[in-house]
């Protein structure tokens, strides 16, 4: 049995604002003009993040709360009720958002996916090692495979690790640290 997941769009730290579909380099390009910086590649966003065929399910610029500014993106895409799962892609600017926002961007776009579709996991692909944004939240992010040499960044390869949330897992972890995080539980 799983326990009812609210679709919170903001905390102290980050806030959802839902926005048009946009595609791959459409997004590195609006980022980029935005003057955001530690963004992923157009290389990177053009293979990992979705094409018009991957089928977005729901994408929110993120902001600062305080003072409105866009930090970063969210995508939820190529969701597949069948499979019970979606995928996640989120580019945020680590110094205008800090460390809790990046942590609370993450979590409330897995709590959002949890709360609005009958899932199981909520997949990421990233070129990184790890998944450190969300790491504070206390659920487990397994990784679940390695396509090695997998995107063309630049002159290289580049390996593309995917890891996934589980279900269960946020429900007893993550769940908890966004209601905290948006006022609505305990901390």
């Amino acid at each position: 049995m799983h326990e009812i997941v609210f679709p919170h769009l903001e905390t102290r730290s980050a806030r959802l604002a839902s926005t048009g579909e946009r595609f791959g380099e459409a997004v590195h390009d609006e980022l980029s003009g935005l003057g955001l910086a530690g963004m992923p590649s157009r290389d990177v966003f053009t293979s990992l993040w979705p094409r018009q065929f991957d089928g977005v399910a729901a994408q929110f610029f993120v902001e600062a709360p305080a003072s409105g500014r866009v930090c970063g993106y969210a995508s939820l895409h190529s969701l597949n009720p069948n499979g019970r799962y979606v995928k996640c892609a989120l580019a945020l600017d680590t110094a205008l958002l800090g460390e809790e926002g990046v942590t609370d961007a993450h979590a409330l776009a897995v709590n959002y996916a949890f709360s609005m579709w009958n899932i199981r996991k909520v997949y990421f692909w990233v070129v990184d090692s790890g998944l450190p944004g969300l790491r504070a939240t206390g659920t487990p992010t397994p990784r679940e495979g390695t396509l090695t040499e997998y995107l063309r960044d630049g002159e290289r390869l580049r390996s593309v690790r995917i890891f996934a949330v589980y279900r269960e897992e946020w429900d007893a972890a993550g769940a908890v640290y966004v209601r905290a995080a948006a006022g609505t539980g305990p901390a």
